[in-house]
């Protein structure tokens, strides 16, 4: 989920609704029934809002370098599948941990389609060990949702084919500004239970984890909406 499904929850920070402190984290809350409520009306609850805030563009640009066998983690509801170019890609495969989210994107993506390009879908956790390697791998708004964002990206590390590989991510989490990092740390809690993501986490600060430098290289980084929406590009060494 977006950071900028935020009106209500900056309007109780500064009418001082907010709560004291972060008290939900990854172990102790299963955002499992948050996802299951919010798969049908995910995509007409956020449509607009991608809408206003460009991020239909940002998802064209980064999806559109996806090439070869291509995997796509946290799949959602499959708000990527207008911008892949069907003559880069072998083959794709889709997972989500949430069966819900992903029950929306098989039915989209067989409804408009499936005569574009061969997929399968699998439900899966990013953050498991898995065999098969992928020239490309996809990630979109996912690791603000998973319970340990650096082994998620060990593990995307860790499934490409070869240094010419490349993991393409667009996230979300801290800002450039204090003034709105603590918007999001005081209402991290219920944006959690809203919409199931943490969305205050250090995405940029993921990459000094020294898991993942092991790993990894940035190859190209942007970052939009008050430094929020970070488009990453990178690759395994």
């Amino acid at each position: 989920m977006l950071v900028f499904k935020s009106k209500n929850d900056t309007n109780d920070i500064v009418a001082g609704k907010g709560p004291a402190g972060p008290q939900i984290t990854p172990k102790l809350f299963d955002t499992s029934s948050v996802w299951e409520n919010v798969a049908k009306k995910y995509d007409q609850e956020i449509g607009w809002d991608e809408i206003v805030m460009g991020v239909g563009l940002l998802r064209r640009w980064l999806i559109g370098k996806a090439k070869g066998d291509v995997l796509e983690v946290s799949t959602g509801t499959g708000r990527n599948f207008d911008y892949y170019k069907p003559s880069q890609v072998t083959s794709a495969t889709f997972t989500d941990r949430h069966t819900s989210m992903l029950e929306q994107a098989k039915t989209k993506f067989f409804e408009k389609y499936k005569d574009q390009f061969h997929a399968t879908f699998e439900t899966a956790n990013v953050e498991e060990q898995h065999g098969k390697k992928y020239d490309t791998i996809v990630d979109t708004f996912g690791l603000c949702s998973c319970t340990d964002p650096v082994e998620a990206l060990v593990q995307l590390a860790d499934q490409c084919k070869s240094d010419q590989s490349r993991i393409l991510l667009l996230e979300h989490g801290r800002s450039h500004y204090n003034w709105l990092n603590r918007l999001l740390d005081t209402n991290v809690d219920k944006h959690v239970k809203q919409w199931g993501c943490w969305w205050n986490r250090d995405i940029m600060g993921l990459f000094e984890d020294e898991r993942v430098k092991e790993k990894l290289e940035v190859v190209d980084v942007s970052r939009w909406h008050l430094g929020t929406t970070c488009y990453i590009v990178a690759k395994p060494k």
